[in-house]
């Protein structure tokens, strides 16, 4: 084996706390020729140890074995001694010739949980990602931390495996494969090394890019690691139809993993990369979930992999991308509005006064623009949200975003107690000062403004057929209305020579 360092930050502390020591590499560069058995650049933890493996170039054609090793394949008394191991900013390259016999381990965490594994590059690795854990009576590993996040694994027999190790996360990662000799993308299985064989239980699977050339499986486990199993939101190619996927070696379909309850949120779309080395989307793929802070960070489209030097990243902005590579975008779209304040007006004539809030808190353009509709009620709405009831019944009040997003957020509001004025004229078709009609359900009260003794006021409904008449003996004539249909009515008031009518409108 030939190994040619370049650059070799090599720090563990002398100083041990409680038993713990901190390992940092960084900056190496490894170069092995071997071609049969290589044990890869073998982590040292017979003690608990805190590492980071940091920006890193390991190039390898051996047979089997490792190229990091990190981890343990066994149950040992060194299980757990790196466990929040951080492996980041990585580029694994396998220049060996694939086939069947091939079982190179790459990017080798088992038996450690809580580990982060992010921003890692691998091209050709046979077995590229592997978590591993199980004892001979049957017990896995659970991570309660950590995660596998915005790794790029390329044309390897498996991208991601779990075997025997529960509750990994892997978020944002893209899985990208057009080799004969691929077999799956993301494993999860039990491990079969053991005596007593416990399946990997609680797996996450989130905002991923799975693109294949071959009808390989985009996702492979067995029945008993559907425990806890979670895969939604990614994006799936598959260049020579639509993705599958396998339980217990039986193929899926799309449509029959879906009706597992599986990828309900995720799509098949081409994610169109620029080109097969990179794998940077042409654009912004905006199809993700908000996974939160911990996880905000991807690589950026412009990430490259040195010895010694981070990948550059960017944080998740407006709508969550899927895949490792993140597009940073100026104008951050809204994407969701909620109204807010109470649905109900009771008083006449009453007002409501609405607020959108808008998402994300940083979009761009966070104004809205209000609008209502009439319903079996009617209002009006000011450019800042604020109600103006005019009838009773319900209307919809709508704060539109003016992002260009095309995001609507509506609230129904109900109306009540609203007091109706009836339009009144005289016979001459002029606007009438002299009375006025509040409508409810049950009555007509004619209120008149001036002094109207002996005119008679009467009711008829619009085929002109007479309902009721009364004399005015007062400012104040009622007519009970509880049993007449909804509908329009006439009020005429005349004594024989001056006249006015209104119009009344029955709810």
């Amino acid at each position: 084996m030939k190994k040619e360092i370049l650059i070799i930050i090599l720090l563990i502390s002398s100083c041990y706390l409680f038993g713990q020591v901190s390992l940092l590499r960084e900056g190496i560069i490894i170069n092995n020729k071997e071609t049969e058995t290589w044990l890869g650049d073998k982590i040292p933890r017979s003690v608990p140890t805190t590492l980071i493996y940091r920006n890193n170039s390991i190039t390898s054609l051996n047979s089997q074995g490792y190229m990091l090793q990190a981890g343990d394949e066994t149950p040992t008394s060194t299980n757990n001694n790196l466990d929040g191991e951080v492996v980041t900013g990585n580029k694994f390259v396998w220049n060996g010739i694939n086939s069947p016999s091939i079982i190179t381990h790459g990017l080798f965490v088992g038996y450690n949980i809580n580990s982060i594994v992010k921003y890692n590059y691998l091209d050709k690795v046979p077995y590229g990602i592997i978590y591993k854990s199980g004892t001979d009576s049957g017990v896995n590993m659970t991570f309660t931390a950590g995660g596998c996040a915005y790794n790029i694994c390329k044309n390897g027999k498996f991208a991601v495996t779990m075997k025997g190790m529960n509750g990994v996360k892997v978020y944002n990662n893209t899985f990208y494969n057009e080799d004969s000799n691929g077999r799956y993308l993301v494993i999860i299985t039990e491990n079969s090394d053991r005596l007593l064989k416990s399946p990997s239980t609680g797996s996450k699977i989130f905002n991923n890019i799975f693109y294949a050339t071959s009808n390989i499986p985009m996702i492979s486990l067995e029945s008993g690691c559907l425990t806890g199993f979670e895969s939604d939101y990614n994006v799936y190619w598959c260049t020579v139809g639509e993705p599958t996927f396998n339980i217990d070696g039986i193929t899926k379909t799309w449509a029959e993993w879906r009706e597992l309850g599986y990828d309900a949120h995720s799509i098949i779309v081409d994610p169109n990369f620029i080109d097969f080395t990179d794998l940077v989307p042409t654009y912004r793929l905006n199809y993700g979930k908000d996974l939160g802070t911990e996880w905000q960070t991807g690589l950026s489209t412009t990430a490259t992999w040195v010895a010694g030097t981070s990948p550059a990243t960017q944080n998740q902005n407006g709508l969550w991308q899927v895949g490792a590579r993140v597009y940073l975008d100026n104008n951050i779209p809204i994407n969701d509005i909620k109204l807010i304040g109470e649905n109900t007006i009771t008083t006449d004539k009453g007002t409501l006064q609405l607020n959108a809030s808008v998402l994300p808190a940083n979009a761009s353009n966070l104004t809205v623009n209000w609008s209502i509709a009439d319903g079996t009620g009617q209002a009006t709405i000011s450019a800042t949200g604020l109600v103006n009831a005019v009838n009773d019944g319900t209307v919809i009040a709508s704060a539109a975003a003016n992002d260009g997003s095309g995001v609507l957020g509506t609230m129904v509001v109900t109306i009540s107690n609203q007091v109706i004025l009836s339009d009144v004229t005289n016979k001459n078709n002029q606007k009438a000062e002299n009375l006025r009609i509040i409508v409810s359900e049950v009555t007509f009260k004619v209120i008149l403004n001036n002094d109207f003794l002996t005119f008679k006021v009467y009711l008829y409904n619009l085929q002109g057929v007479l309902i009721a008449e009364k004399i005015v003996d007062s400012d104040l004539i009622v007519f009970h209305t509880s049993k007449l249909p909804s509908g329009i009515y006439l009020v005429v008031l005349t004594n024989g020579i001056k006249q006015s009518v209104a119009k009344a409108i029955k709810p």
